[in-house]
C-alpha cells in the first residue's frame, strides 16, 4: 500500500536522465527495469569547527553514483576471496543489513574496504597482532592502490602479500538504496559509516589527480549554504547552464548526487557528533525511490 502524500519524499530527476525518464513514462509505469549491480560505498565522519563534516568525492562525468558521492564503488568476483577476517562474522553482517544472502553480505562489505582504500587511501587493515595500520602512505601503498585499481591484485592479495587481517568491525551499517526501475545503469548500494583510523589520511588516487576530487564537507553547511563550501565550485565546471549564463547564484545539490547520497548527508547533518553518527541505529529495510509524474514533470518518489 503506498504511503500517503505526507509521507511521501520527492527527489528532482537530475538533467542528464530527464530524457530516459520520460520515455519511461511514456511507455507506462509498472516495467521491470535492468538488473541493478550490487555496490557499497563509504561514509566516513569527523568533528568539524561548525559540525559533523564528511568525506565527498567528486567524479566529473555521468556516474551511476552520482558525480558528487561516498568513496565506493560495485563489487567484484575478488570480493568472494578468503582473508583474514576479524570482527563480526559474514552472518553477523547478513543479520545487521538486514540480508538472506550471506554471500552477498560478506561481499558488500570487503566492497566498501576495497573501494574505500583505491579511492582515498584509508586502510580497514593491519598486522593481526597490531591491529589497523596506524600509515599507509608512500609510494609502495600507492602502487597497490592502483593495482587494486586496474584490478591486477585482489584486495584479499593485498592484505596476504603484506601479512594483514582486515578488521570488518571499522564500519557500520548505514542504509540500503536501490536505483529506480528506468535508470539504465542501476545499483544496489550499501551504505557504510566509518571513522578514519588513527594516525591514517585520506588522499586521491595518482592517477586521479586533477580528474577528481577528494576532500572534507561540513555536511550541515551543503544543505544549508552550499557557497561557503568547496562543492558548487566543482559545479559549475560541469554544468553548461552555469557556463553560458554566467549565473554564480545556480547551484542544486540534486544535480550531483543520488536519492541514497543526498540521504547520507542529511544524517550526517543531523548528527551532534561523529561518535553520536556512528552510533546512531540505522534503518536498514531498502529504498528504492519509484519514478512518477508531478506537475508535467517526472520526479523520483520514495515512499515513507
Amino acid at each position: 500500500m503506498a504511503a500517503p502524500p505526507g509521507n511521501e519524499r520527492i527527489f528532482t530527476v537530475p538533467r542528464a536522465y530527464s530524457k530516459a525518464a520520460r520515455a519511461w513514462l511514456e511507455r507506462g509505469l509498472g516495467l521491470h527495469g535492468s538488473a541493478p549491480r550490487h555496490g557499497a560505498a563509504t561514509v566516513f565522519v569527523r568533528d568539524g569547527e561548525n559540525g559533523v563534516e564528511t568525506l565527498m568525492l567528486h567524479r566529473p562525468g555521468r556516474q551511476s553514483m552520482g558525480t558528487l558521492s561516498f568513496p565506493g564503488g560495485i563489487t567484484e568476483s575478488s570480493d568472494d576471496e578468503p582473508l583474514d577476517w576479524r570482527g563480526h562474522s559474514s552472518a553477523d553482517w547478513a543479520h545487521r543489513l538486514l540480508s538472506d544472502d550471506i554471500g552477498l553480505a560478506r561481499r558488500s562489505v570487503v566492497t566498501a574496504a576495497r573501494k574505500t582504500f583505491v579511492e582515498t587511501g584509508i586502510l580497514f587493515a593491519g598486522a593481526p597482532t597490531h591491529g589497523v595500520a596506524e600509515n599507509v602512505e608512500g609510494v609502495d601503498w600507492m602502487r597497490s592502490r592502483e593495482q587494486l585499481a586496474a584490478e591486477e591484485i585482489s584486495f584479499a592479495d593485498l592484505l596476504a602479500k603484506r601479512s594483514m587481517a582486515f578488521h570488518s568491525e571499522c564500519l557500520r551499517p548505514l542504509s540500503h538504496w536501490v536505483t529506480s526501475d528506468f535508470v539504465h545503469q542501476r545499483v544496489d548500494l550499501y551504505f557504510f559509516a566509518a571513522a578514519v583510523p588513527v594516525g591514517q589520511r585520506p588522499a586521491p588516487l595518482a592517477t586521479q589527480q586533477g580528474r577528481a576530487w577528494l576532500g572534507w564537507v561540513d555536511a550541515r553547511m551543503l544543505l544549508q549554504d552550499p557557497w561557503s563550501t568547496p562543492v558548487p565550485k566543482l559545479f559549475r565546471s560541469e554544468s553548461e547552464d552555469s557556463a553560458q549564463t554566467g549565473d554564480p547564484g545556480h547551484f542544486d545539490l540534486m544535480e550531483l548526487t543520488t536519492p541514497g547520497v543526498q540521504g547520507a548527508v542529511e544524517a550526517v547533518a543531523e548528527a551532534g557528533s561523529a561518535v553520536a553518527f556512528l552510533a546512531a541505529r540505522r534503518d536498514l529495510r531498502v529504498r528504492s525511490p519509484r519514478l512518477d509524474l508531478r506537475d508535467g514533470e517526472p520526479v523520483l518518489v520514495l515512499d515513507g
